[in-house]
């Protein structure tokens, strides 16, 4: 008992009757179940099913293949471009958006009218789910709370929410801001990201929240699903279109790592931004009532990015968006990728080939009777009683130590590092929160099932964060790092590359008997860090910003008596490198003018020029000299009205 006015119920039971008993000290609500007969029993049973047989609305089960894993990975930017071209049709998926834009100018129009009120309970947009589910919606409500910071956006596990809101006696979310008292669920909008659609508390919680708002939708892998059963259920006949299911269509997928779901789910959730924000911003009450920062010159930046990532997809994965197999020659990324993945499993299957080289060694020289030292003594006539010792001694010997030799010989047939413990591999996962715990599940469950002998471990962090905190003093010869790296290029980025870049070089320099990690990275930017084993450069595949072309400038030839000299513009791009890096405390080494490193790159695989969307070089130059002509007549000779000159003529193509 809770106090006269909150009955100990759960939620969705809230609105029965409520008997007063003990002098009103206990509440009883009754709820009572028709007699149904088997006729009945069997109808209910039958609508709870889905059928796998003649329905178009479920893929079919896939294949059996020998590497499911593989297959997901390959199918990546199929399925992404899938998405797309669906969000761009006339699709179920547009049908779902159209009512999803609906349901946001309601809950906007209330908020502007100051129907809602405003309080540090609110939530207008609240997002649920499981495990990777639950972290792509935790970087979706992060990207929206930033583009609209006056909404009031909340994430949270369904595990707590049908804690919290599901029981009768409400578990206490300890470490978490969530209690009832802290949260107002008046009809918010609710999205549940569950790629299985059946996963148990996502599907309890579409349940749950319908006694608290009509306005639930869900993004999962088919239509067809036990969550898309539930919310059918709130179809009302004045509405249009009623449909609540976003879907990336992938179907089943029977590996137990996720790969092609979580990039599927993530474009989506994509499209689904892309879509509310045109919703909010489109509206002038809606930009002011959220507290807008996003615009639509941003948009159509970002629609045109999300367009141009699935050819990145293509070299990475190794086939292109319809499926088929790329020619070799185009898939430069995936074999550098693949021959790293071949190294490091090489770490990993070095003791189990060590464990087989010692049992064959054991059972060969035990059975003939001749050790390798005694049997080379023998061969060689020695008949000496005394020697036999010396040799049986140093036989005992590489017995004892035979696990070791064998490692070495691997290594040094292999060419791999000597020095490297003869352990068990750690890997550290060093990116943005989401991305680290992804790629942590999707590692440590390829592993699930392996042998003691041939396992790792797998750790996670935020390297702009905690991970020197939290996993740096793990880090030992022989650890294997992979970070992600933002491309510092961008004016946007040059910070948090730094703090990456000093966490790499502050792992990597963790060093015993002159040995360290094998560090990697991975990004944009073409320049490898001194301290790292190996740096994977990706090809770019979208326009360069402005910062950008005003890094590639000073490249191009420009009259020396020029107003806009060469010098001169140097040092003004040098002045704000110097500025917006000041907080930076890596080497100063980390230049910011890798265009050789871009060109011999671009030498060693010249298919990229091809597939590759840059600017025009002819538009850049001719863009550079204007500005000078102009400035020239002027007698201008500020650095910053060059720059500003240069970014309006560069308008059509920045």
């Amino acid at each position: 008992y809770k106090g006269e006015e909150e009955p100990l119920i759960s939620v969705p039971n809230r609105g029965l009757k409520i008997h007063k008993l003990m002098s009103g000290k206990l509440n009883l609500a009754i709820i009572s179940q028709s007699k149904a007969n088997k006729d009945n029993k069997a109808k209910m049973l039958h609508h709870r099913m889905t059928p796998l047989e003649n329905n178009e609305w479920i893929k079919p089960l896939p294949v059996e293949l020998d590497d499911p894993v593989g297959y997901d990975i390959g199918d990546i930017p199929r399925a992404c471009n899938a998405i797309q071209s669906d969000w761009q049709e006339i699709g179920l998926n547009r049908l779902t958006a159209w009512n999803f834009s609906r349901a946001v100018e309601r809950r906007m129009k209330a908020i502007s009218d100051g129907v809602v009120d405003r309080h540090a309970k609110s939530v207008d947009i609240l997002l649920t789910g499981c495990e990777v589910s639950l972290w792509m919606a935790e970087q979706f409500a992060s990207d929206l709370q930033k583009a609209f910071p006056k909404l009031f956006i909340r994430t949270a596990s369904s595990n707590k929410l049908l804690g919290l809101y599901g029981q009768g006696l409400s578990v206490p979310c300890i470490g978490f801001p969530m209690s009832e008292k802290t949260w107002e669920l008046d009809e918010p909008l609710v999205i549940i990201v569950s790629h299985s659609g059946g996963t148990f508390s996502p599907l309890a919680c579409s349940n749950l929240l319908q006694s608290m708002t009509r306005n639930i939708f869900v993004v999962t892998s088919e239509w067809d699903t036990l969550v898309s059963k539930q919310l059918r259920q709130l179809f009302d006949d004045k509405e249009i279109i009623s449909s609540r299911i976003f879907s990336t269509d992938i179907g089943v997928r029977p590996a137990e790592a996720c790969s092609v779901s979580v990039a599927a789910t993530h474009q989506l959730l994509t499209n689904i931004f892309e879509h509310l924000c045109g919703v909010i911003v489109g509206n002038s009450n809606f930009r002011h009532a959220s507290g807008a920062i996003i615009t639509e010159n941003d948009l159509k930046t970002l629609e045109k990015l999300n367009r141009m990532n699935v050819g990145a997809l293509e070299e990475i994965c190794g086939s292109d968006r319809h499926g088929l197999r790329l020619p070799k020659e185009f898939c430069g990324e995936e074999k550098e990728l693949r021959n790293l993945g071949d190294r490091w499993a090489e770490h990993v299957l070095e003791g189990t080939k060590a464990y087989i080289m010692s049992f064959i060694y054991i059972v060969v020289t035990v059975t003939i009777g001749y050790p390798l030292i005694s049997g080379i003594a023998t061969a060689a006539g020695l008949t000496t009683d005394w020697a036999f010792y010396i040799t049986r001694f140093v036989d005992s010997l590489i017995y004892f130590w035979l696990p070791q030799i064998n490692i070495l010989i691997l290594r040094l047939l292999q060419g791999r590092p000597l020095r490297h413990r003869m352990t068990a591999r750690t890997v550290c996962i060093g990116d943005c929160p989401w991305v680290a715990q992804a790629g942590e599940a999707f590692l440590s469950k390829l592993f699930a099932c392996s042998y003691s002998i041939a396992g790792l471990n797998v750790i996670s962090g935020n390297p702009a964060d905690h991970l020197v905190h939290r996993h740096t003093h793990r880090i030992c010869r022989g650890s294997l790092m992979v970070c992600g790296r933002p491309d510092g290029r961008l004016s946007a980025l040059t910070s948090l590359e730094a703090t990456v870049c000093l966490s790499v070089n502050q792992a990597s320099s963790i060093q015993s008997l002159g040995s360290t990690c094998e560090s990697v990275t991975i990004g944009h930017n073409p320049y490898k860090l001194p301290l790292s084993f190996r740096g994977i450069f990706l090809d770019s595949h979208r326009p360069n910003f402005l910062c950008e072309t005003m890094l590639k400038v000073p490249d191009r030839p420009i009259t020396s008596g020029s107003v806009f000299s060469k010098n001169l513009l140097m040092q003004g791009v040098e002045r704000h490198h110097r500025t917006s890096r000041k907080t930076s405390t890596t080497s100063p080494d980390m230049g910011w003018d890798n265009t050789s490193a871009v060109k011999e790159e671009a030498l060693k695989r010249p298919h990229v020029a091809r597939r590759r969307m840059e600017l025009n070089e002819d538009a850049v130059s001719a863009a550079a000299s204007s500005s000078a002509n102009r400035l020239r007549s002027r007698g201008s000779l500020s650095i910053r009205g060059s720059i500003k000159q240069l970014s309006k003529s560069s308008r059509h193509f920045s």
